[in-house]
Formats: structure tokens, C-alpha cells, sequence
């Protein structure tokens, strides 16, 4: 009990000076952080984690091994990267791999700049997953999904992209997730605008 006063304290003491809001006493304080990232409740950060100014991640979600770009939407009871047993092997008890650790070792999961991860979503170890890209409520993602592409299912599938590939290259071009806070804040009517209707280089 005093272990987890003490983190907590350590957390609010870490907000302040990281500028962050992380919420969650799972969450690790040896991860990368940037700035105004949300951490909610009972959601697991391991060190091995990179995430991206003001990206969020909801509660009960679990990841590991990850580097996440900025302005991502990670929902309630998401994993990213979690570990796979091996059904080609005699066992799949992970005792298989308790004395070679080099066997553990796992890939890791590549998300880029504003990625939708919807509710109880899995990603699998290996997997990159572009920018714009939208995973649906409880996909099983096992391969790489395209920048603005929309997938759900399991395992998941191709469902649509959110617009046309030459507003996908214009948004990939524009890169607005590096635009400087105050330009998104002062821009925020043009990012709620549907892409069709607003990618144009005189609207940028």
C-alpha cells in the first residue's frame, strides 16, 4: 500500500514537470512520454514504450514494445504487442523460452501520427500501422495497415481508406501533426472540415 502512495505521488510530481497526465499506477516512468500525453487508469506502460505528444491511451489497455506518433485515439482494452505462444513448438507453456531469452524477443509494433485504435483491439507483434489509419472495435490486426486505410475483423481486413489517394499524399504532405500547438488550436475548424472539401493547397 505505501508502494503505490508512494507512485502516485511520483506521478503527480511527474505530470507537473513532463507536462503530462498519466493516471494510471501500471504506467511506467521509464517510458517516453511527449508532451500532453493521457495515461488512464489501470492501463499497463511498459519501459519499452514511445509515445508521441498528445496521444492518448484509455483504460484497462496493456502495451508493450511500441513506438506511437503523436495525436493517436487508443481506446478502453486495447493491446499492442502482447506476448504469442508458439503452436509449432512441443509445448506452448513459456517455460519453453525461460532459459534462451534471445527466443522472446519480439518484434515491435510501428504506429504512426493520428491512428484511431477502437475498443478492445489487438495488435500483434511487428505490425506497422500508418498515419490516419483506423483499426475497428475488436480487430485482431496481424499485418501492416496503410496510411488512412480503415480495417476491422479477425483477423482484420481492408474495409475502405477514409478518402481518396491523392488527399491520402496531400494529408501525409501536410504532415498537420507537427504543426506547433498553438497553429492546431488555431486551426482546429479546418481539421474538423471533411477531407473531401478542404484539400486544397490554399487551405492549408
Amino acid at each position: 500500500m505505501l508502494h503505490k502512495i508512494f507512485k502516485l505521488l511520483y506521478l503527480l510530481f511527474y505530470n507537473m514537470r513532463h507536462n503530462t497526465n498519466i493516471k494510471s499506477y501500471y504506467a511506467s516512468i521509464s517510458a517516453e512520454y511527449g508532451e500532453k500525453v493521457l495515461i488512464d487508469k489501470n492501463t499497463i506502460i511498459e519501459s519499452d514504450v514511445c509515445i508521441g505528444d498528445h496521444s492518448y491511451v484509455n483504460k484497462n489497455s496493456s502495451i508493450e514494445n511500441c513506438v506511437i506518433g503523436k495525436y493517436c485515439s487508443i481506446s478502453s482494452g486495447v493491446y499492442i504487442c502482447p506476448f504469442e505462444h508458439d503452436i509449432d513448438i512441443i509445448t506452448t507453456h513459456p517455460i519453453a523460452y525461460r532459459f534462451n531469452c534471445e527466443k522472446q524477443k519480439r518484434k515491435p509494433v510501428y504506429i504512426g501520427n493520428d491512428v484511431l485504435i477502437s475498443l478492445n483491439s489487438i495488435i500483434l507483434e511487428g505490425v506497422t500501422i500508418g498515419n490516419g489509419a483506423v483499426i475497428g472495435a475488436g480487430a485482431v490486426v496481424t499485418r501492416n495497415v496503410e496510411p488512412y486505410e480503415v480495417v476491422g475483423g479477425v483477423p482484420a481486413k481492408h474495409i475502405r481508406y477514409r478518402t481518396d489517394k491523392k488527399s491520402i499524399e496531400l494529408l501525409e504532405k501536410m504532415e498537420w501533426w507537427n504543426w506547433p500547438y498553438e497553429k492546431v488550436v488555431d486551426k482546429i475548424e479546418f481539421l474538423h472540415t471533411p477531407i473531401k472539401e478542404v484539400i486544397t493547397s490554399k487551405n492549408i
